[in-house]
């Protein structure tokens, strides 16, 4: 009687291993899923960081902290550094990359400065002290330079006609985009940049993500593309780049880059159109490019600004 009351029913252990599975399973996709959403949420709700150093720690003696509007309302801060009043009053819109504030390349812009170069360096929106609550990894981001420009014009310090942009990683697809889109960009930097974001995707997933590319990069970009409320695919500087000449373009790019192939402004190169340059550093990964070759560095872009920008 007692064995025939705990007697197994029939199957038992194939079900009970049957339901074990799909549980182990069940976890795995809702362990999977919450992964891919955590990860696409940092790249577009990056954390904020504020700048390390000021101009003023740089040995610039004239510079402002300044507050301007992007095109559709947000904003943002930034520093301006005039440009030498007794030269052409030539100035360039510096772009940082993701994750990063206004300081990413404030080094280049003291460097410049040496040579009469003003600069406007600030945060994009939901970046540094900039208003915004989410990032579109190059999209509205074009918003951010439209204001900015918007801003320089109305200082008498700049000359309308010598206005460049400098971009770095995803302030280079900015850059692009922007200068595509505002003919008083004269001319544009675009270091370690993209072509576009889903030509990226499944090489980029793992470093930006720690993530592997499959199967997480689609569930990533699903996951990304309703909180940013824009496609990958409206992101695409190499379809831009052709809009820009006549301007003049300069591509840099380390060759050692881990986070964005060398190819990337390589396939940009070949899309722009004349006048276009492009200088590749051979021991360079993707940031402090102008830390690797400093004196290399210098003479290229001077000389590049100097022929593109300042002949106007």
């Amino acid at each position: 009687m007692l064995n025939a009351l705990f007697k197994k029913p029939r199957h038992y252990w194939r079900n009970l291993a049957l339901f074990t599975l799909v549980t182990v399973l069940a976890a795995i996709v809702i362990l999977g899923l919450w992964l891919a959403r955590t990860r696409a949420m940092v790249l577009v709700h990056p954390g904020r960081s504020l700048p390390m150093h000021t101009p003023a720690e740089r040995g610039v003696a004239r510079w402002e902290d300044v507050r301007f509007s992007s095109a559709d309302g947000l904003q943002l801060g930034g520093w301006f550094i005039p440009p030498d009043p007794n030269g052409d009053r030539a100035i360039l819109i510096y772009i940082h990359g993701l994750g990063s504030n206004r300081s990413e390349l404030l080094d280049e812009a003291v460097m410049l400065a040496s040579h009469g170069y003003g600069a406007l360096l600030f945060d994009l929106r939901n970046h540094g002290q900039s208003q915004g609550r989410v990032t579109t990894l190059g999209y509205a981001e074009v918003e951010d330079v439209r204001g900015a420009l918007t801003y320089l014009l109305a200082r008498p310090e700049v000359n309308p006609e010598c206005i460049g942009l400098v971009g770095a990683s995803m302030g280079g697809a900015v850059a692009i985009r922007a200068a595509a889109r505002l003919p008083a960009v004269r001319v544009v930097i675009a270091q370690s940049t993209f072509t576009g974001l889903e030509d990226n995707l499944a090489e980029g997933m793992h470093t930006l993500t720690g993530l592997p590319s499959f199967p997480f990069a689609p569930l990533v970009v699903w996951f990304g593309e309703r909180e940013a409320g824009v496609s990958v695919r409206q992101v695409r500087p190499i379809d831009d780049v052709p809009r820009i000449a006549p301007r003049a373009i300069l591509f840099i790019h380390g060759e050692q880059d881990p986070i964005m192939n060398v190819g990337n402004s390589l396939r940009l190169y070949q899309a722009a159109r004349e006048p276009k340059e492009l200088y590749l550093i051979p021991n360079a990964g993707h940031g402090g490019l102008l830390d690797v070759d400093p004196k290399g560095f210098e003479q290229r872009v001077v000389s590049f600004l100097d022929a593109h920008l300042r002949k106007r």
